[in-house]
């Protein structure tokens, strides 16, 4: 699999909308004159579709408007570098695209200057999160079920490495009040005894250090290159072009001589789990 992260993105999207139409990919095949095997290269992103194809695909599942005309675009920009979405007005615009890079990663490296990571989150301390960044109260439930439903990744036997560098500041940010906040981290020093789990604290002694500049998650698969996720307020991004994703790796590879072991790390979590609750 060598698809750009927009054909993947690409591919992921019309998967999602297929199975919501009830066709099955022989279906959609044969009405386009594909075979099977060329309509999952596509759904994969390991095969370039035209924007022509990509229209006659939407027409036949029955997509319209703005999904309609942002996918066309996104068919005719497959093959260039990086894949930006910005003006977000609710979920990420990359939602289903991340979901299937998540399902597929062999490891996912993130660093968090600000917020627990996503990927670990409780449901109460998501909730406080999108409630104190202004998400809309009727959409709540829905982001945190989904955010939650992402951590079977994790959970599940055999599930995908993962390994997190987290910001000491991330631990005295009380996010939802001291109970939310203890159980949170509670939660957090649990999973991380999972054999498949890293988590490591950067201590408030490394007052510099390139990760600095900001969060991020590195996804890396087993038949296909890495690629970068950033997220903003308003803005989000996949890079994968190599020298990016090569210069982001860098950094965690610096993270990995500052950081506190794994050991010293769910020492200081307990600790501060500990401090909440009295």
């Amino acid at each position: 699999m060598n698809g750009s992260a927009r054909a993947r993105g690409l591919g992921a999207e019309l998967r999602q909308l297929r199975n919501q139409s009830g066709y099955k990919q022989e279906e959609v095949g044969k009405r386009l004159g594909l075979s099977k095997a060329t309509m999952s290269r596509i759904e994969n992103g390991t095969k370039t579709v035209t924007e022509a194809d990509v229209s006659a695909i939407l027409a036949i599942l029955g997509v319209t408007g703005e999904d309609r005309n942002r996918l066309l675009k996104l068919a005719r920009e497959q093959d260039q570098p990086g894949w930006w979405e910005t003006g977000i007005p609710g979920l990420p615009k990359q939602l289903t695209g991340l979901l299937e890079f998540e399902r597929d990663a062999s490891l996912i490296r993130c660093l968090d200057m600000i917020l627990v990571p996503g990927l670990l989150q409780t449901s109460d301390y998501a909730r406080a999160v999108m409630r104190g960044s202004g998400v809309e109260p009727a959409d709540i439930e829905t982001r945190v079920a989904i955010r939650i439903g992402r951590q079977e990744i994790l959970t599940k036997p055999n599930g995908v490495a993962f390994r997190s560098f987290v910001d000491a500041g991330v631990l005295r940010r009380v996010v939802g009040g001291p109970r939310v906040m203890a159980e949170q981290l509670r939660y957090v020093a649990k999973i991380a005894k999972r054999r498949n789990m890293m988590i490591q604290v950067i201590p408030e002694e490394v007052a510099a250090h390139p990760g600095l500049e900001g969060s991020f998650v590195l996804l890396e698969f087993p038949k296909a290159r890495p690629i970068v996720h950033l997220e903003q307020r308003r803005l989000g991004a996949f890079l994968d072009e190599p020298a990016d994703v090569a210069d982001y790796a860098n950094v965690l590879d610096t993270l990995q001589r500052v950081a506190m072991s794994p050991a010293d790390s769910a020492k200081l979590i307990a600790a501060r789990a500990d401090e909440l609750e009295g």
